[in-house]
């Protein structure tokens, strides 16, 4: 029985060893290069997949025009032309335009506080403004952009107008502080 489980151990520790050893193959994948797909992807994986395409947004690819021929009555047909729906599309259109045009008010904030920060003594790109006393710096963004800043991460701006402005606390500005904030156009 001893000698069983001393053999047993033996092995054990010979399996460990060796399953220490195994070095995994450095596998990097190339761009358009097809790969054997070695086993199915589960349904879950699948239906994750679908669900997530399902959102996207698929552009309207023009339809091929079909060309037929008649031997019988030596005719060629060409497409038909089809009526354009010009109500419906010009309105999609309008729609889309000014999501794509307009930079927004968290964009055009952060470009301001990055060109402030990499010249923090220019009048161009930012501007001094005085504090309230007791005020943080939440409130004094609301008071100077209005609404519209709300939509920007706190964290990320807060941090980069600590570094514009040494020494401040943006937690509780004391009266009359002078701030340096970025200049949104």
């Amino acid at each position: 029985m001893k000698k069983i489980l001393k053999i047993l151990l033996i092995l054990l520790i010979g399996v460990q060893t060796f399953s220490c050893f195994y070095e995994r193959e450095n596998f990097r994948m190339e761009v358009g290069k097809k790969y054997e797909l070695k086993k199915w992807p589960d349904q879950a994986y699948i239906d994750t997949l679908e669900r997530f395409f399902a959102k996207e947004y698929v552009r309207e690819q023009k339809k091929k025009a079909e060309i037929s021929m008649n031997m019988g009555n030596n005719i060629m047909s060409l497409p038909k032309k089809e009526e354009k729906k010009t109500a419906k599309i010009p309105e999609k259109r309008e729609q889309r335009m000014p999501e794509q045009s307009v930079e927004s008010f968290p964009d055009k904030f952060f470009n301001a506080l990055y060109n402030l920060s990499e010249n923090p003594g220019s009048s161009e790109y930012g501007k001094k403004y005085k504090a309230k006393g007791g005020e943080n710096l939440e409130e004094l963004l609301l008071r100077i952009y209005g609404s519209q800043v709300k939509r920007v991460p706190k964290n990320l701006s807060e941090g980069m107008i600590k570094r514009l402005n040494p020494g401040v606390d943006v937690s509780s500005f004391s009266d009359g502080e002078m701030v340096l904030l970025p200049s949104v156009k």
